[in-house]
């Protein structure tokens, strides 16, 4: 007997399993943000590698026959993981399945290096983030057959039923394979096209004013980037300044000014952009939640 709705779970219920988890997700986020702050805030963009560990953990153990292959929300919506003889699957196997599955999330919004766009790290990077994502929103919605995933498909796992009789699954259409092999080609493809583009471009002035920046005490993080943009004929160019802080002083206008002052004494081409935006900002991100205070500050550049 081939696999029916009976046996698979619906989308409807998959989907609102991971609704619950990620609400589940969120209040251990805000928890441990509540608690420990300041650490938090100290490993700045590092912060996302500790709700990595968390969500990794989550699914990866309660999806597993530790806890009948069930995090919270599957439990709630009596559906299960299971491998093809309708069993809970092994701790490893769920752990390699939950790592397909949260990976590209938590690449997408890291804020990786701009570095990183001219070096070879970008191919597996766009493979995970651009493949990984667009794979999987296709695969959960169209592949009604075995109703998997990438992280299913890979690891042979299906998610079923509560007390549902094991059955065997239909083999996944041939047009599925071939439309998740283009998306994974076509990620690979991607990376030249936005080394040729000049958004990509290496800009050492301001990886130099960047790091000039960091030598702050109160200062964490810096992302420094040029825009240069033409809309209905009229040129917006400014220099944009995220800098991210120990302290909650986002307030602080003599501060906003003082990293202006020395953005502009280093770094000629700055003085030529057009007026300079420094952001101010305090918080973190876990990746499973995120507290942020921010506050935009304008300079102009002195005239020559």
């Amino acid at each position: 007997m081939l696999a029916s709705p009976d046996w698979l779970s619906s989308l409807y219920r998959r989907v609102g399993a991971l609704v619950i988890d990620a609400a589940v997700l969120v209040s251990i986020g805000f928890v441990l943000g509540w608690v420990f702050e300041s650490y938090f805030v100290e490993l700045s963009v590092w912060a996302r590698a500790i709700g990595f560990v968390i969500a990794l953990l989550y699914f990866g153990i309660l999806n597993s026959e530790l806890n009948n292959g069930q995090t919270i929300g599957k439990r709630l919506l009596a559906i299960r993981v299971v491998n093809l003889h309708n069993e809970s699957i092994k701790l490893d196997v769920s752990l390699l399945r939950s790592l397909i599955l949260i990976t590209p999330f938590f690449v997408q919004g890291s804020g990786l290096p701009g570095a990183l766009l001219h070096s070879f790290w970008i191919y597996p990077v766009s493979l995970v983030l651009f493949g990984g994502l667009v794979s999987t929103a296709y695969l959960m919605v169209f592949n009604r057959r075995t109703r998997q995933g990438p992280h299913d498909w890979i690891c042979r796992t299906f998610v079923a039923n509560v007390e549902s009789d094991p059955q065997r699954p239909e083999p996944i259409w041939l047009g599925h394979s071939v439309t998740v092999g283009f998306v994974l080609v076509l990620s690979l493809a991607l990376p030249a096209a936005v080394q040729q583009s000049n958004i990509a471009e290496p800009q050492p002035d301001l990886d130099r004013s960047a790091a000039q920046l960091l030598q702050l005490d109160i200062a964490n993080h810096v992302q420094i980037a040029r825009v240069d943009s033409q809309r209905d004929d009229v040129e917006n160019r400014f220099t944009s300044a995220q800098v991210m802080l120990t302290e909650n002083r986002v307030e602080d206008e003599d501060l906003a000014a003082d990293i202006a002052r020395q953005l502009l004494q280093g770094n000629d081409r700055i003085r030529t952009q057009g007026p300079l935006m420094i952001n101010l900002t305090y918080g973190y991100d876990l990746g499973i939640f995120s507290s942020w205070d921010s506050r935009m500050h304008r300079f102009n550049a002195p005239e020559e």
